[in-house]
């Protein structure tokens, strides 16, 4: 459950819930727009030996990415606000450019997990988009948190303020779409 597979996967859950077919093949062409720059660029660091790997465990290597997946994030919410897309989907990615703005900030000071986020932030929206049915990925969530810190990739801290990050990311959008 790497950021990157849940920001492509997610939105087309969430978009064929809120229109069917074409809120889903919206939500992929968003989800292509928000994953491709920030993932081309960690597989193009990691093949010239300049990250370790596509984890980026040195906080030092997360800039550039994020910013690259910010680029990225940013574009796919104009794009399926552009294109006319369900309230759910652009509130999904509005959530996604915040909640990334808000762990670039954290990031630059401290390594939070970046997993945890995007697991929380996506199980909120899948929540808001499938009701109580999406609770069961409760379970994953609980085991990716604590798989993080069992490899030792965060301690638990930066796990919780991950997962706190990304439930509030959720809870806004949820908010914001009524």
């Amino acid at each position: 459950m790497a950021p990157t597979v849940l920001a492509a996967v997610v939105p087309v859950v969430v978009g064929s819930a809120a229109d069917g077919w074409r809120g889903a093949g919206l939500a992929a062409a968003g989800a292509v727009v928000a994953v491709v720059p920030g993932l081309l660029l960690v597989l193009h660091l990691v093949r010239r030996g300049r990250v370790v790997d596509h984890h980026l465990p040195d906080r030092a290597d997360r800039p550039r990415v994020l910013g690259a997946a910010g680029v990225g994030v940013v574009a796919a919410a104009a794009l399926v606000a552009s294109l006319g897309a369900p309230p759910a989907l652009r509130v999904l990615f509005a959530a996604m450019v915040v909640l990334l703005a808000v762990v670039v900030v954290v990031s630059s000071r401290w390594k939070v997990s970046l997993h945890a986020a995007a697991a929380a932030a996506s199980l909120g929206a899948l929540l808001a988009a499938l009701g109580p049915w999406a609770l069961v990925g409760l379970p994953l969530l609980v085991v990716l948190a604590a798989s993080r810190v069992v490899l030792g990739a965060h301690t638990p801290a930066q796990v919780l303020v991950g997962l706190a990050l990304g439930a509030a990311a959720a809870a806004v959008a949820a908010r914001l779409a009524g």
